[in-house]
């Protein structure tokens, strides 16, 4: 696998190409970290407001 950014091509096997992918993995990381926080938050709010109430009944008792 290769990366390749504004024309040059950046392997993962040797120093800078290491550097490159492992810098966008922590990128790629924190990213996943900030959506799973503000997922959380989101979700304790809804809690809180009465509008997080878990699965739904698919089908109604009448």
């Amino acid at each position: 696998m290769k990366l390749s950014i504004s024309g040059s091509v950046h392997d993962p096997t040797d120093p800078v190409g290491r550097l490159l992918f492992k810098a966008l993995a922590m990128v790629a990381e924190f990213e996943s970290d900030l959506i799973r926080a503000r997922t959380r938050e989101g979700m304790q709010v809804a809690k809180a407001k009465g509008r997080l109430r878990g699965k739904q009944p698919k089908l109604s008792k009448s």
